[in-house]
């Protein structure tokens, strides 16, 4: 059966904290390895070149693959990107797209993209564009229509982007659930964070923050099933990443400490995706078995 390769973003491992405190790189990649991540995201250009090169001995010396996520606003420094991706020791399994352009024309965007496509293709890459706010997909309606025009495109699912844009209301209404479930069938990487309508990351041991947990599960269980469904015979791996960010995006109290302890958070994102993980694998096979057993 497919697998599940669960990485942890370096940016994740970030704190902003007050006091300054900061783990060194070597600590950050060591923690990562021994707490059984297949490897680690790196945000471009917020890690710049010399910073991704700096953590390519790392990763090696760890066994660690890496994923990148990059924000471009045009074709010609994304294949610069691409082609100094190719000199590295440990070159990114994939890439999300971010991309830096305003949505208002869908044709414009739909031809930017499928540059974008064409070129990580080219050089080697699975090239993604991710569900993200600020950017090209701020909007799902307006995502949604740029992924009629660009059948080849598959997604980077951040969903918690997606519902804080929309602020919906739980329960999710039938509608608003057929829209996420239009992403979830062309998205090939699954960012892990948890959102509500009005906030992008929440903490996810509070008990009132637990309504939303459960619908991102969900959100992941089904993203993950349709994902088996598509690559059944395939012998590419589906991707998760932990990507709990630092303040502003992990909330704080008056004293500018998080509220939460973001790394223990992350490891418990590892561990709910690998259990979403078996019970969509097992959905499969049970519905494949009465599939089987209905033709027999």
């Amino acid at each position: 059966m497919p697998t599940l390769n669960i990485y942890q973003s370096m940016w994740g491992m970030e704190f902003n904290q007050p006091d300054g405190f900061q783990w060194q790189l070597q600590e950050k990649i060591n923690r990562i390895a021994d707490s059984g991540f297949y490897g680690v995201s790196f945000d471009f250009p917020h890690h710049n070149k010399n910073f991704i090169e700096h953590a390519q001995p790392l990763l090696k010396q760890f066994g660690l693959a890496c994923v990148f996520n990059v924000f471009v606003s045009n074709s010609n420094d994304f294949q610069d990107l691409v082609d100094w991706a190719k000199t590295l020791d440990c070159p990114p399994e994939c890439i999300g797209i971010i991309g830096q352009v305003p949505p208002w024309d869908v044709n414009a965007i739909a031809e930017q993209t499928r540059d974008w496509l064409s070129i990580g293709n080219r050089a080697g890459f699975a090239t993604y564009v991710e569900a993200h706010r600020n950017c090209m997909t701020n909007d799902l309606l307006f995502t949604l229509q740029l992924m009629d025009k660009v059948p080849e495109l598959s997604m980077v699912a951040d969903l918690s982007h997606v519902l804080l844009n929309q602020e919906w209301y739980l329960p999710i209404s039938q509608e608003a659930s057929a829209l996420i479930s239009r992403v979830l069938n062309r998205t090939q990487v699954f960012h892990g964070r948890v959102g509500t309508r009005e906030q992008a990351q929440i903490a996810l041991a509070f008990p009132q923050n637990q309504p939303w947990f459960e619908l991102f599960k969900s959100w992941w269980l089904e993203g993950f099933e349709t994902w088996i469904q598509q690559n059944t015979d395939s012998e590419k791996a589906c991707a998760f990443v932990c990507e709990l960010g630092p303040p502003p995006y992990a909330i704080t109290g008056p004293d500018g400490f998080e509220l939460s302890d973001r790394w223990q958070e992350a490891l418990l994102l590892k561990q709910t995706a690998e259990s979403l993980w078996q019970q969509a694998i097992e959905a499969v096979n049970k519905n494949s078995m009465k599939t089987k057993e209905a033709v027999l």
